[in-house]
């Protein structure tokens, strides 16, 4: 009986504990989902002690809004199989040791509303949570998310989550979105707001009326003008975004922006973006917006109807390893619009059929343009690498050009395997790429530091 008492005022003490942890910002605002029932509640939690630092909780099909405030940290938070309308998750709050775990159970979640809805699950005011999709082994994407004009909205001061095996389709806008846009609420401006560590993988985003994943706000150095004047977006540090898959989208099948330390894009397979853009030149696969910096690296990215990579980031960008096919843009489009950082860097990337070009540099403002080891595949139309003008700096060596991918010599690159034959014309041509931090090739194999080959595999 000791023990039991003991036991109870624990939990008591970390329900309340939690309940002080909540950011100063007005998350009281709720907005409703359009299907939702009205009059719902969640003062009465469904909550399970299964351990002294175990807490679990059922969300009811019922429910379209859950307050995690009197949830402590560590608890995992079951949300059972089936069709079920949209979900808002607030003020859950983790912490780094013990993060909330947010899980199907029991099968695949299917979260549908109207794609005029504002969102399908979206959550506010939460910190060291992971929303993952993979409750039943068998299942490759246990959450799936369909409709509303944003599928995945992680907003309102919302930081610090991981988002795995979901998949995103049909919403009106952007497939998973995750940023506070600012307002007049000094909370959300830079400075007093920094969204960190920012863990995207394993998802499938597809057909979705503008980005497929949309991080980070996209005007870093001008900000927004609202009525109280001029207000700066936030800042964005650590973001990974991985082993994604995302296909036909309506803009860019990836956009990060305002990430200005620690971002990494790398192996993802981006196909068919900007099929249906809001607005002209939306239409990239990837974009490396204004005030991030960081790696791209190992991305496979087909089809754009407008670049292939654009880098707009703030000059601490390298980009290596990228297979780009096809694009009716550049292959890769660099400009300096802000960016105070000393070099781009475009290494072991391999361009192939970009109608307009290989790399175009407006980089003007950057120190330095490097471009090296690079395969580039033009038609006789096409140039390989294009600067805007004399004033943008360029190292450029050991890139292989060519009008016909089958010089390359690729194990078979209609199937996508981009393995060289022992007679490609790439192997050991390249520069030494190590000092640039380029160890490894698309594959994961360990380069040489002295027989680099050229492009994105190394034999």
């Amino acid at each position: 009986m000791k023990n039991k008492k003991y036991l109870i005022r624990l939990i008591i003490g970390l329900l309340v504990t939690s309940s002080f942890a909540m950011c100063t910002k007005d998350s009281n605002k709720i907005e409703q989902p359009l299907n939702s029932a009205s009059g719902l509640s969640t003062d009465t939690l469904n909550l399970k002690t299964e351990a002294v630092s175990k807490v679990t909780y059922i969300v009811k099909p019922s429910e379209w809004m859950v307050d995690g405030a009197k949830i402590p940290a560590g608890s995992t938070i079951f949300i059972p199989a089936g069709k079920r309308g949209a979900l808002l998750l607030k003020n859950f709050k983790g912490t780094v040791a013990a993060p909330i775990i947010i899980v199907n159970s029991g099968g695949k979640v299917t979260f549908s509303t109207a794609v005029t809805a504002s969102y399908a699950f979206k959550t506010q005011n939460c910190q060291y949570f992971k929303i993952l999709g993979n409750g039943v082994p068998s299942i490759k994407y246990g959450f799936e998310v369909s409709g509303g004009n944003i599928g995945m909205t992680m907003d309102d001061l919302s930081s610090d989550f991981e988002i795995s095996n979901v998949e995103v389709h049909n919403s009106g806008f952007a497939g998973i979105m995750a940023k506070t846009d600012p307002s007049c609420d000094v909370a959300t401006w830079r400075g007093h707001f920094t969204m960190r560590n920012v863990v995207l993988h394993d998802n499938y985003v597809h057909k979705t009326g503008g980005e497929g994943f949309y991080v980070g706000n996209s005007f870093y150095a001008d900000g927004v003008s609202l009525s109280c004047g001029k207000v700066l977006p936030h800042d964005v540090i650590n973001v990974k975004i991985y082993r994604n898959l995302i296909d036909s989208t309506g803009s860019e099948g990836i956009q990060v922006g305002s990430a200005i330390s620690g971002c990494l894009i790398f192996s993802n397979t981006v196909k068919n973006p900007g099929i249906s853009p809001f607005s002209a030149y939306q239409d990239n696969g990837i974009q490396i917006g204004e005030g991030t910096g960081g790696r791209c690296y190992n991305n496979l990215i087909k089809n754009a109807p407008g670049n292939g990579i654009i880098v707009l980031g703030l000059g601490d960008n390298v980009v290596y390893n990228n297979y780009i096919l096809n694009s009716k843009g550049y292959g890769i489009f660099a400009d300096s619009r802000y960016t105070p950082g000393p070099y781009f860097q475009f290494i072991n990337n391999t361009i192939v059929a970009s109608v307009l070009g290989g790399i175009k540099l407006n980089s003007e403002t950057i120190p330095m343009n490097t471009v090296i080891n690079n395969v580039i595949i033009q038609s006789a139309s096409g140039l390989s690498v294009i600067r805007k003008s004399t004033s943008v700096k360029l190292t450029s060596s050991n890139n292989y050009l060519s009008k016909d991918v089958n010089t390359c010599k690729f194990v078979n690159y209609a199937t996508g395997n981009f393995h060289l034959l022992s007679s490609s014309p790439l192997i050991n041509k390249g520069a030494n790429g190590l000092a640039y931090g380029i160890t490894f090739d698309y594959y994961g194999t360990k380069r040489s530091a002295t027989n680099v080959d050229i492009g994105a595999t190394e034999y």
